[in-house]
């Protein structure tokens, strides 16, 4: 318990020191979490694999991508057309399922769209508000402290075995505390949602916080692995801790178009 006290202290310091040093320090070390998160999904399934020429782009294009909405002037289309391209055109001249086939190209192109696109839209609501870029992690941090106490305290029953520890009462305590903490604090500090929509929201991406941590908890189970990486003492890799986050942003940046 103490580890991951300490662990928690120094994410949280770190995060908080991104917020408060301006946009580019925050885009930075997001992208370079983005880029731990990535050797995390490589690591987990290429561990004992070689295939260098892939992973230098991969941790390039990611860069690329995550950042390119503050630091470059990039279309988007033409970064995900490139991608496409450098991933399928090395199946032809590898010819070896066993060293680089179509199911790795399409791992690949997978991870790194999905995680820069993730990540590049926290920095984008860093950049358009703050405030809502800190509501996203008070959701995922209120919704996964109190889903954790609550089943410690009286969770009985288990509701799936993506994530065997998950209990349907923690579950329900962790977006009762998340969407009122959410509601708050949107209330209080942003305020350009009525109350009851503020309180659908936040309870919906509480939902979606904790669908992001079992979608993540699947793919540690299928490889076999209790956490990602061991990065954060007592807590495990980065997409143990932006899991939720990861989701929520996602969730958010559709959601909040509708209101």
């Amino acid at each position: 318990m103490k580890l991951r006290i300490i662990g928690a202290i120094l994410f949280l310091g770190i995060l908080i020191c991104s917020f408060l040093l301006g946009e580019k320090v925050f885009a930075l070390v997001m992208t370079i979490m983005a880029i731990l998160g990535l050797k995390e999904l490589i690591d987990i399934k290429y561990k004992k694999v070689k295939i260098t020429y892939i992973k230098v782009i991969s941790y390039l294009f990611l860069a690329i991508i995550t950042s390119s909405t503050i630091y470059l002037d990039l279309s988007f289309e033409r970064i995900v057309i490139m991608l496409i391209l450098a991933y399928i055109i090395p199946i032809v001249f590898y010819n070896d399922k066993n060293k680089y086939s179509i199911v790795d190209a399409c791992y690949f192109l997978g991870i790194v769209i999905f995680l820069s696109l993730s990540f590049r839209v926290i920095i984008e609501f860093r950049m358009i508000d703050i405030a809502k870029c800190i509501y996203i992690f008070i959701i995922s941090s209120l919704t996964d402290t109190y889903a954790y106490i609550g089943g410690l305290l009286i969770g009985r029953h288990y509701f799936t075995d993506a994530s065997p520890n998950k209990t349907i009462e923690g579950s329900i305590i962790g977006s009762f505390m998340g969407a009122i903490g959410g509601t708050l604090f949107y209330l209080a500090v942003i305020g350009d949602m009525s109350t009851f929509i503020t309180v659908l929201v936040s309870f919906g991406l509480t939902i979606i916080s904790q669908i992001g941590d079992l979608v993540f908890s699947n793919i540690k189970r299928y490889f076999g692995k209790k956490d990602f990486s061991n990065i954060i003492p007592g807590h495990g890799g980065i997409l143990d801790r932006f899991d939720s986050a990861i989701f929520i942003a996602l969730g958010m940046a559709l959601i909040i178009r509708l209101f």
